[in-house]
């Protein structure tokens, strides 16, 4: 089964790389910041969220990814309410699959406006670096003089930014943002024509209240790659009294996907999600795992004194 398993990810390989070469998450809604820079600052308090994913389980080489997300705003000393206001974050990830993967190292500046009592408009940058990392040792030719393989490949560090649009009301939210935008090229790496790919990636969600302490959140996630057919997620969720939120969603041609998100010891929340692979896969693996522990220690305050909060971090 192991071998069969690590054939089909050979093949499947290319196709994915191509429409994946940044990680993929099921819980974008309750991860935000790591899809949108312009969301830095968006919440009421500073937001910490830790994160890990393990795709395609007991799949040989099957990608796995963890990360760290961090962002607040800055506020003058005495003044809780702000027309305008500067958000600033960091944001850092490790995605590993099979023999290849990146780190990432990103700082966020993000600056809102308000457009009218109760809607926000914020612009924003990820700025860093990302490093390619491949296993050449690990890695069996039948050429070992090959160029698309050698030493020089084992670790590529270049400069990475990503722009974002953020609006966001009491309800809803949308945004745009585009990942590798530089589209750096890999100079020791295949033949001389790999690079970062630019993906794009549309957001958007809205809270509506179906009862005193019921909400409905429906969200959708629309993503653009090079070479690379368009990836459509779709989420609905029930959120209780904001301390329990079930959901199930579907990403086109891939899985379909149960969520959980759980509130507890006042800032704390966690969130789980589970896929099930629909797609060919499926065959050597069926599932796919993602958690993310999230820490928001927001004081409670008179609502004419405070920030209008995004909703996706309600």
């Amino acid at each position: 089964m192991r071998i069969r398993s690590s054939i089909l990810l050979l093949l499947l390989l290319p196709l994915v790389g191509s429409a994946q070469q940044i990680a993929q998450y099921t819980q974008y809604v309750f991860n935000q910041f790591a899809i949108n820079p312009a969301v830095a600052g968006s919440a009421d308090c500073l937001d910490l969220r830790l994160g890990y994913r393990q795709q395609w389980v007991g799949l040989p080489g099957a990608p796995t990814t963890g990360w760290v997300t961090m962002h607040g705003v800055i506020r003058a000393k005495g003044k809780p309410f702000q027309a305008n206001k500067h958000g600033v974050g960091l944001f850092v990830e490790a995605d590993d699959a099979g023999n290849l993967g990146y780190t990432g190292f990103h700082l966020a500046y993000a600056y809102h406006i308000q457009m009218s009592r109760n809607f926000f408009t914020s612009v924003g940058l990820f700025a860093g670096m990302r490093q390619i990392k491949l296993a050449v040792g690990d890695i069996t030719l039948q050429d070992y003089s090959d160029d698309a393989v050698n030493s020089k490949a084992a670790a590529i560090i270049a400069p990475d930014i990503a722009p974002g649009v953020w609006v966001y009301g009491k309800r809803g939210w949308a945004g745009v943002s585009i990942h590798q935008v530089l589209g750096n090229k890999f100079k020791n790496v295949g033949a001389g024509n790999s690079r970062f790919a630019r993906h794009l990636m549309l957001s958007a969600g809205y809270r509506y209240k179906v009862g005193r302490k019921t909400i409905f959140i429906p969200t959708g996630l629309l993503k653009f790659a090079a070479g690379a057919p368009p990836a459509f997620d779709v989420n609905g969720m029930i959120e209780w009294n904001k301390v329990l939120t079930l959901g199930v969603g579907y990403r086109a041609g891939d899985a379909f996907t149960a969520l959980l998100k759980i509130g507890f010891l006042k800032f704390f929340q966690l969130g789980y999600s589970y896929d099930i692979t629909t797609s060919k896969l499926r065959v050597a693996s069926s599932n796919t795992h993602e958690l993310i522990l999230a820490i928001t220690p927001c004081r409670k305050g008179s609502a004419s004194k405070r920030m209008i909060s995004c909703p996706a971090f309600e």
